[in-house]
């Protein structure tokens, strides 16, 4: 009897353990899913790349100070870089070249805020618009991976890797969290330490603060960043104050939506009753907070665009899906799933911005009020950095809804625009400033540069839209022509139809 009661007691425990098995392989196969890694490649077809040494001539080149277009130029680019810029009266030599009469040549493009997961697709939509350097502010192995094949000629920008968030959760949470968001849990400064270290030595590029990081952790991370001179970088924990901000060594906020939140907390939290007072409360304290930014070196990323979205998104998601390029959105990110309630999904019915089930008009017509002034709160925070000189970087947090990769950058920068940036200060938002903050090479058309180049139809300097009207993309030094581009485009919706398992919106 006891013999079958142990083999009873075995076959319950081995059934036990095959579920709990296929339910981990189950629910990881789901995430992969979610971040995109299960969507079919695309496998664009583009002209060879030949020889790496050709000259631009007939030109106009954005001048260092990006201010003003040099007419007549002629550009040689050899070995992947820019060698020489003379006037067209100089003979580039015995190189094959390009002509570029009446166009316009830039630096390339830099988003600087975006999360690339397992979504290897969006390099080519990255490319595709002119975006030749991404700052991923959530990396994991295989973007490193994806960084040394781009150095190796792969298609596709060049990755600055800002390592998995860190944030504090108590051991059981904290297992769960790190698992399907891919975040760093720590809970003491030695593991802080420890995993500063070890991200140092796999060639992480920056640390990231998460909302969720705790102050004692904040504080450490900071102390950790500065003894193995990596930047820090991100969000402003909940847990912390402005103060603690301007005493750490981070050096870029990741949102100016993050001195939203920052003010929120000193104001005391407002709601749609005291809306009004939390925006006087922001426009007397936002000189201050620029101020700071700059005495403490501090840059922030824009962002305004997503934000922005946020009231859009709630009252009226179909049409912020249809006005988005979502048939280039990888569709495991768009879909989402419902395996966790902090997925990506963008679709009406896993929207992670969507007002809950059952909210009555009354609710949300607060809503709308709360979310209109956390909009206006980030635009006067916006203005008062622009006027004060604090450095801002382009940055659309790409994969999050509604911000395609790649096209989200262009219309970041008309949301710019819209804000009160020139054209010039818009274009070295996403060049030169991004450039310098990740010491790239790139950022400036300029003997010794990185070739990361864009040739343009129209002039971006009158009109910031005409960064779209993309003739060539150079990323590396090798040249994409139109045709090319076009290629890329089109492999990356035929993947993505062939792995849609949900339909999405289109316009009427």
């Amino acid at each position: 009897m006891r013999k079958w009661i142990v083999r009873i007691g075995l076959g319950v425990v081995a059934v036990m353990m095959i579920g709990a098995i296929s339910s981990y392989l189950f629910i990881d196969r789901e995430l992969t899913r979610m971040y995109g890694g299960l969507t079919e490649p695309a496998d664009p077809v583009v002209a060879d790349a030949g020889t790496r040494d050709y000259a631009l001539v007939n030109v106009s080149v954005l001048a260092p100070e990006g201010d003003r277009f040099l007419p007549d130029r002629n550009v040689v680019i050899r070995d992947g870089q820019i060698r020489a810029i003379g006037n067209t009266t100089t003979s580039p030599g015995e190189i094959p070249t390009l002509d570029g009469r009446g166009m316009y040549l830039v630096p390339g493009f830099t988003d600087s805020h975006v999360h690339l997961w397992e979504s290897e697709n969006d390099l080519l939509l990255y490319v595709a618009n002119g975006v030749t350097q991404v700052r991923d502010m959530n990396s994991l192995p295989v973007n490193l991976r994806w960084r040394d094949e781009i150095e190796e000629g792969r298609i596709g920008p060049d990755i600055f890797a800002v390592a998995p968030q860190f944030a504090t959760f108590g051991p059981m949470e904290g297992a769960f969290v790190g698992w399907v968001q891919h975040k760093t849990i720590v809970r003491t400064a030695e593991q802080i330490d420890a995993a500063v270290k070890d991200y140092v030595a796999e060639g992480y590029d920056a640390l990231k603060a998460s909302s969720y990081l705790d102050r004692d952790g904040y504080i450490a991370l900071s102390a950790a960043a500065g003894e193995h001179n990596i930047p820090l970088v991100g969000h402003l924990p909940m847990a912390i104050g402005l103060e603690d901000l301007w005493a750490s060594n981070q050096s870029e906020v990741a949102h100016v939506e993050e001195f939203v939140k920052a003010l929120d907390r000193e104001f005391g939290g407002y709601s749609a009753d005291t809306a009004e007072d939390f925006l006087a409360f922001v426009r007397e304290r936002s000189d201050g907070v620029a101020d700071r930014m700059i005495a403490h070196d501090i840059s922030v990323t824009s962002t305004l665009e997503l934000v922005d979205s946020f009231h859009r998104q709630k009252s009226d998601l179909n049409t912020e899906l249809t006005a988005a390029k979502l048939t280039y959105e990888n569709p495991g990110i768009s879909e989402g799933t419902v395996i966790t309630s902090r997925g990506m999904g963008w679709l009406p019915q896993v929207n992670i911005y969507r007002w809950p089930e059952g909210l009555d008009a009354e609710r949300q017509a607060r809503s709308r009020l709360y979310w209109q002034a956390y909009a206006e709160a980030q635009h006067i925070l916006f203005e008062a950095f622009l006027a004060r000189g604090v450095p801002i970087l382009a940055g659309t947090d790409a994969n999050v809804p509604v911000r395609v990769p790649g096209f989200s950058l262009h219309e970041e920068m008309e949301a710019l625009q819209a804000a009160g940036m020139s054209p010039a200060e818009i274009l070295a938002s996403a060049t030169t400033l991004p450039a310098k903050f990740m010491a790239s090479g790139t950022g400036e058309i300029a003997e010794g540069r990185k070739a990361n180049l864009v040739l343009l139809r129209d002039n971006p300097l009158e009109e910031i839209g005409a960064t779209e009207s993309i003739e060539m993309v150079i990323v590396g030094g090798r040249a994409l022509n139109r045709q090319d581009l076009d290629a890329l485009l089109d492999s990356v919706r035929t993947a993505n139809d062939n792995s849609r398992t949900v339909p999405i919106p289109v316009a009427e």
